[in-house]
């Protein structure tokens, strides 16, 4: 664990010494106490893609400046889960009041403002953006927006987080990229639902992330099709389609890329190390062996086979 206090330093050396350790650990940030309190505390955990700090400290203004940004592009978003105190996130024309039990997203790779109004303790989880953007989509319509608030999941989001922290650091890769994922799918769901309540169900983001939701949740049907979940949504496969295509993608191209993304994490698995490459493939829909390893290999330019054995040398 990496950990910074501003108690190992003298007072007049604290703002320098804060400033440092947010933007080690973080993104460069500046950053400016607000008073004649300046304490805080980093400590940090990191397995592999899994990312994750705990921060307390006193009242602050944080900010990521474009310069910052341009110069130290870092494509991850940042989550913030609130367990004490109050804060603001400002970013591209919006802003979120995050309260205890509430969570907000920020896109480091633009400018964007924090302020911490006095005491706060806060999980932050460092996220690819594109590990985000494999379930949810576009991301720039999610940033400074409050989640959490009276989602039934938050609570067990929030013991995730709380368990992660406690954990050894030389805990098992395999172990680390399940807890991951189920921190991702829990970000899902609740994302997917509260943009759903807060914009209507009929918005054309919330629609999307319930309708990606439910194409997930239906990959091994060989006869998954956009006219099934269509129906399920009782809109036109017209319209779908329309909102996959503002999405950037199409519901074809869209089945395919979550199905081999999926095949591609149960070969990295020890979980399916005995199970047959065709059983693996043909359990997420896949009916033709040769059109599957033609689409692997383009995807991530190695055969199955191939892409599983150098999975089991990492």
């Amino acid at each position: 664990m990496n950990t910074y206090n501003t108690a190992d330093v003298l007072y007049a050396e604290r703002s320098e010494y804060w400033q440092h350790a947010i933007s080690h650990t973080f993104v460069p940030l500046e950053s400016t106490f607000s008073g004649n309190d300046r304490h805080g505390v980093i400590s940090s955990r990191n397995w592999g893609d899994l990312r994750l700090s705990e921060v307390s400290c006193s009242a602050q203004d944080v900010i990521r400046r474009r310069k910052g940004a341009d110069n130290h592009p870092d494509n991850a978003m940042l989550l913030s889960f609130i367990s004490q105190g109050k804060t603001s996130v400002i970013q591209a024309g919006g802003h979120a009041g995050l309260g205890q039990g509430q969570f907000g997203l920020y896109d480091t790779r633009f400018p964007y403002e924090l302020h911490l109004h006095g005491e706060t303790r806060q999980h932050v989880v460092q996220i690819p953006i594109e590990h985000l953007r494999q379930r949810l989509g576009k991301t720039e319509h999610l940033v400074a927006y409050s989640f959490g608030k009276k989602h039934c999941l938050t609570p067990f989001l929030y013991v995730l987080l709380n368990n992660l922290m406690a954990q050894p650091e030389d805990i098992a890769s395999r172990h680390t990229s399940v807890l991951y994922r189920q921190l991702l799918e829990l970000l899902t769901v609740i994302v997917s639902d509260e943009c759903r309540a807060k914009r209507s169900s009929r918005s054309s983001a919330g629609l999307l992330l319930q309708i990606k939701i439910m194409i997930d949740q239906q990959l091994s049907d060989t006869t998954l099709s956009v006219s099934g979940i269509a129906e399920s949504f009782r809109i036109s496969p017209r319209y779908l389609s329309m909102l996959l295509k503002s999405d950037g993608t199409t519901f074809g191209r869209y089945v395919l890329t979550q199905r081999l993304n999926k095949a591609s994490l149960a070969l990295q698995s020890p979980l399916y190390s005995d199970i047959p490459i065709s059983q693996i493939a043909w359990k997420l829909g896949f009916s033709d062996m040769a059109y599957f390893s033609r689409a692997f290999r383009e995807k991530f330019s190695c055969s199955p086979t191939e892409y599983r054995h150098q999975a089991g040398e990492a």
